[in-house]
């Protein structure tokens, strides 16, 4: 056998490499089809136990003898329940999950037809699905927003994870709806509460339903404190079981040294000032995409959009504010040239407002929790700056590989981070060129009411 040459050697391994991905993909797509398919055959089968109630239901029993009393919604429900129960006991799901099913491939058949072909297809998966779907409340079924809204979130949610289509329809849903959002948190936070779903061998969740920035405040707590914790202190402990650790601790009032945690907000000056508003640019100008306009939204970077009351509240609370403007005037540092290779408090915070997550693509890990990366490495033959123009916000896993793999990071005009793998596939921006569309869905409909000043 003649020797096959290194170059040879690699073609190969590469070849095999993407093969390897094909069939991992190949699969994926198998199983968001099947599961799509799954709903759509539960929703049947209660709709026509619903139909044809003598299939489950003694018809000429008089519900009045029963011990509970006649079933609520007749013997429709009564049979539907049974079906349930039987969908329940054949595929080894929850009475719950049966539902659950149903319900997602039977709405979104109705009122996201764009969104439910993807599932069909295999392109996104019922978790995508239900992002979406959770966002269709605000838009008071009204027909054209809807469908704008569908095929938009149709090429978001095949172009993004899970959580980042859940964020994004949120950002969009936000925009096109008619309320604002400070009549909308008021609704919202009149639900808060707490309730605990037993699961199995001495172990429960806890919910809670709290405001959004002293959710994340808490969770990013959590965090730093697990993260800062000594190896003895840890004890063996992954993150997330010391972090459920110490929510169990403060839930019992137990006295527990946790690291303090900052959450940013933007207020735009024309939300505090009325006559400040002729001054800044039209609302419409940001959009709810990657780069968040921070000159129209009140932000909680990484998170999103929050009503004006709130980061007000917020403001007033804090008792002292950083001015960010981008004009020369500003005693802020932004540009350091070649003083330091450190990263200054008002770059890293400034690199948090514009970018919320880090800028890799689909990466969701909060901006305010990563590395400051220099693009073009400081100690190296680019000499790189240590000035925005050469700073990006990678989490910890991104930056840790970024200069110690094959992987290449590549900066896009927009600040967005492409990753190339040795195999040759390329990551993709989830919301490149979706700018236009939310402005074309915007000019569709009436001018939304603005929150009223402050």
């Amino acid at each position: 056998m003649e020797p096959v040459s290194p170059t040879l050697e690699r073609v190969g391994d590469e070849f095999v490499l993407r093969e390897m991905f094909w069939d991992a993909e190949s699969a994926q797509f198998e199983m968001n089809r099947r599961a799509a398919r799954q709903g759509e055959y539960l929703a049947d089968v209660l709709d026509f136990a619903r139909a044809h109630a003598e299939l489950y239901v003694n018809v000429d029993f008089d519900p009045r003898l029963a011990r509970q009393g006649p079933p609520l919604g007749g013997d429709a429900a009564l049979a539907e329940r049974c079906a349930v129960l039987e969908a329940s006991s054949r595929l080894r799901l929850t009475e719950g999950e049966v539902r659950s099913s149903a319900a997602v491939a039977q709405q979104a058949r109705a009122e996201l037809p764009h969104v439910w072909q993807a599932a069909r297809d295999g392109l996104i998966s019922i978790a995508h699905v239900k992002a979406v779907l959770a966002q269709l409340p605000l838009f008071g079924g009204v027909p054209d927003v809807i469908g704008g809204f569908d095929e938009l979130m149709r090429d978001v949610a095949r172009a993004s994870t899970v959580a980042g289509t859940r964020r994004q329809a949120r950002l969009v849903a936000d925009r096109l709806t008619a309320s604002t959002r400070t009549q909308r948190h008021a609704a919202a936070f009149a639900r808060r509460t707490v309730y605990v779903e037993d699961v199995a061998d001495g172990m429960s969740w806890v919910y809670a339903m709290v405001t959004t920035d002293r959710a994340h405040a808490f969770d990013r707590e959590l965090s730093l404190t697990a993260k800062q914790m000594t190896a003895e202190q840890r004890d063996g402990r992954t993150t997330g079981q010391i972090r459920a650790d110490l929510f169990a601790d403060v839930l019992r009032g137990r006295d527990v040294n946790r690291v303090k945690a900052k959450v940013l907000v933007t207020v735009p000056l024309d939300r505090l000032a009325p006559e400040a508003r002729a001054s800044v640019r039209d609302a419409r100008a940001g959009t709810p995409m990657a780069g968040l306009d921070l000159n129209s939204d009140c932000l909680i970077p990484g998170v999103g959009p929050i009503d004006d009351a709130t980061a007000r509240q917020m403001l007033l609370d804090a008792g002292a504010f950083t001015r960010v403007i981008t004009d020369p005037v500003t005693g802020v540092i932004l540009d350091m040239e070649r003083r330091a290779r450190k990263a200054t408090r008002a770059q890293r915070e400034w690199l948090v407002l514009v970018h919320g997550t880090c800028a890799r693509d689909g990466c969701d890990r909060l901006a305010i929790d990563g590395d400051i990366d220099h693009h073009c490495a400081y100690h190296g033959p680019g000499r790189g700056q240590t000035d925005i123009a050469n700073l990006d916000p990678l989490c910890d896993p991104d930056h840790a590989v970024k200069d110690t793999t094959l992987l290449r990071y590549q900066r896009r005009e927009d600040g967005s981070i492409e990753v190339e793998f040795p195999s040759g596939h390329r990551t993709t921006d989830p919301f490149a060129g979706l700018r236009e569309r939310v402005r074309a869905l915007l000019d569709q409909i009436a001018e939304p009411p603005e929150d009223p000043p402050f």
